[in-house]
Parts: structure tokens; sequence; C-alpha cells
């Protein structure tokens, strides 16, 4: 019995042998022939190579198919979800990478805030914030993707426009 990572590096050689692309960067696309296309309503599949293998694997010994847990990183949550998947949970969990983002920019602002220009400064904490409003926004629409009722309407929120946008060039 032969474990799916192995499956989906096998996959994964038929982009590359030198050197063959990590699983997790490999994604696959099936479509259906353009005859059988209308008979099966245009249907293709599409995603992660190692999620396939995980199936696969699960199909082929009789294991019960799990779906995994959602990746942690963006690029890899990008390349694990398709349209079929439950949305509310990819915007939640790209709602906690913000809040992430949000820790960062703000050790980035305090442990450097007696190096940093002024305007550096200032534009640190407008990206704070427009990040804060963003995690907060993405989690009251993803239960609404969900269950399908509308949130609560909320006023847009406008940012100060950027210092390079209000001061002109600067002479000395």
């Amino acid at each position: 019995m032969r474990p799916p990572l192995s499956t989906s590096r096998a996959l994964a050689t038929h982009i590359s042998t030198t050197p063959p692309p990590p699983p997790h960067a490999v994604t696959y696309n099936l479509g259906l022939t353009r005859n059988a296309a209308p008979r099966y309503g245009y249907r293709s599949a599409g995603g992660s190579v190692l999620a396939l293998a995980n199936s696969l694997h699960a199909q082929l010994y009789g294991l019960p198919i799990e779906r995994p847990a959602l990746p942690g990183a963006l690029d890899e949550l990008l390349q694990a979800t398709g349209i079929d998947d439950d949305l509310d949970l990819v915007l939640e969990q790209v709602a906690a990478q913000t809040d992430a983002a949000v820790a960062l920019i703000q050790r980035a602002r305090y442990s450097h805030s007696h190096k940093l220009p002024d305007h550096v400064a200032i534009r640190l904490a407008m990206v704070e914030d427009g990040a804060r409003h963003m995690t907060a926004e993405l989690r009251e629409l993803a239960p609404s993707l969900k269950t399908g009722k509308p949130s609560t309407p909320v006023q847009a929120v406008r940012l100060p426009p950027s210092p390079s946008a209000t001061s002109g060039p600067t002479r000395h």
C-alpha cells in the first residue's frame, strides 16, 4: 500500500523531473472530451494534486474520505480550494491570516517607531487600520455565505489618502 504522498510526487514529476516540484505546488484539471461534455453537463474538476492523491488512496483502499484541514498559507489555500468548497470557512481562514498580518504590522511599527520617518509610520498605521477593517468585514460576511442570509449593511469606510498623495513635492 503506497502512501498518498508518493502518488502525488509521481503526478508532480509529469511537470518536471529536474527538479520535481513539491506536490503542494502542483494542481490538476480534469475535463470531459468534447463529445461527452454535453451529456455530463460540461463538468470538470481540479485542485491540488496532493488532495487528489489522498482521495484516490482512500477510494482504492476503502478508507473513509476525510476532508483535509484547510492549509494555513494563503497561496496553498488558494490552490486547495475550488468552487464547491465551504467559502465561509475559507473567508474565516483569510480573516485569521489578516489578523496575523495585523500583528506583524504592529510589531514593525512599535519595534521601529523611533527610527521610522513620519510618512512611513502614518502609512503603516493606515495599512493596519485597513487590515483590521478587512478582518472584521470578512468575519461578518463569512456566515452569510453558508446561510444565504444577508449580513447587516455597513457604511463604507474611507481611509485617509496616503501622505504621498496629499503632499506636493518637498523643496529644500
